[in-house]
């Protein structure tokens, strides 16, 4: 067993890693609170109807509830005002609908003002949308701690499936830089680096298709995030098609009780593999020069065995490899390969690896390289032709 010279771990740090994780689980459930709740009649807006399908149809409502506030919809006091005190745009449900072009001259200004208001902190510190405030990542977190604390069985089946998707993911990026025709090119790595699952991906480009098609913003219609904070339809494109607001359907919300119970098959199943929110802000997230985790291998008990255990001199154990097995990878919610330098795109900046790590093996960079500026970088510098390096 791994036995360091000194104390381990100093009084002062470990009280510093138990406030980070107390600070971000305080700001998700403030943020779970202001979303779920009717905070909304200050503001002054009024009830909507919730229809059920196997409760009178779309003829007779069930039930009111307030208007609701989400994070596509904040403060929205009255049906087709848009400005930027009221309104806060997520990037995904924004592109939507600037995608159907029902969003006149008025409202074009405020709506990309929205937009950009809320991508300036994903652009400065990552993705921290998903880790620090969305309501349904909260829920699904909860969740998750509970099967891991309850469910052990379930808990050890999740370890396995995440263990062999890690493995199919490595293959599959390898094929996709082999197989191509020029494997070392920015373009190549970007497109092998994911930002998101197969499925976010595709649902984030159908939908952004689909929204130009339709003329409305069709993932808005299913979006788990907006239907538990009961703030799905709010989008004026929506009376182009119907010519009044949309209903809510009460059966809707299996939606988000579908996208928790997934994590039964995987922790954070669909944050991870199917959002294409989640998927959306790590695009935006991956410019972040700003709080960057990072691995310092003289320290790192998986990379090398340090010189301060007191086994160092008695030869190679290995029980405490065994012990750790890659803990910062394990409670990593993006499933990031940070001992083998993984790309931070998907980075959450929930400092889980941070607070995990007993062997302080990993620091946290205030600032660092930003991936998508490098990409650019790359995409867009100009080679020397062989020309002009034979004439000098």
């Amino acid at each position: 067993m791994h036995r360091s010279l000194g104390n381990g771990l100093s009084k002062k740090r470990f009280n510093r890693k138990r406030i980070i994780r107390y600070a971000r689980w305080a700001t998700k459930l403030a943020f779970l609170l202001f979303f779920v709740s009717p905070f909304i009649y200050l503001a002054g807006a009024p009830d909507h109807y919730v229809y059920s399908l196997f409760g009178g149809g779309l003829g007779k409502p069930l039930l009111a509830l307030p208007y609701g506030q989400s994070p596509c919809s904040v403060w929205t006091y009255a049906y087709g005002q848009i400005g930027p005190g009221a309104w806060l745009l997520d990037p995904f449900g924004g592109l939507q609908t600037l995608a159907t072009g029902q969003v006149d001259l008025l409202h074009l200004l405020p709506t990309v003002m929205a937009l950009v208001l809320f991508l300036v902190p994903i652009f400065l510190l990552g993705n921290v949308f998903c880790g620090w405030v969305c309501p349904l990542g909260t829920i699904i977190d909860g969740f998750d701690r509970f099967v891991a604390t309850f469910m052990r069985g379930i808990e050890a089946k999740r370890e396995e499936r995440l263990r062999r998707s890690k493995e199919k993911e490595a293959a599959r990026k390898a094929s996709t830089l082999t197989a191509s025709a020029c494997p070392a090119c920015p373009v190549t790595r970007l497109l092998s680096n994911r930002f998101g699952g197969a499925a976010a991906n595709g649902i984030l480009l159908a939908s952004l298709a689909g929204s130009a098609v339709l003329r409305f913003p069709v993932f808005c219609a299913v979006c788990p995030i907006g239907i538990s904070t009961r703030g799905m339809f709010h989008l004026k494109a929506w009376t182009f098609l119907t010519g009044t607001m949309m209903p809510i359907i009460l059966e809707l919300f299996a939606i988000p009780l579908a996208a928790v119970l997934v994590s039964l098959r995987e922790k954070r199943f669909w944050c991870r593999k199917i959002c294409p929110v989640g998927a959306t802000l790590n695009v935006a997230g991956s410019f972040s020069p700003l709080f960057k985790p990072k691995v310092q291998a003289e320290s790192c008990i998986m990379k090398a065995c340090p010189q301060t255990c007191e086994d160092y001199r008695l030869g190679y154990c290995g029980a405490c490899r065994l012990e750790d097995a890659k803990k910062c990878e394990r409670v990593c919610p993006q499933g990031i390969n940070l001992l083998g330098n993984g790309s931070l795109a998907r980075c959450t900046k929930c400092m889980e690896c941070y607070i995990e790590c007993d062997k302080n093996a990993i620091a946290v960079e205030a600032i660092g390289g930003s991936e998508g500026l490098a990409v650019l970088k790359k995409l867009f510098k100009r080679k020397p032709s062989t020309l002009s390096a034979a004439q000098a």
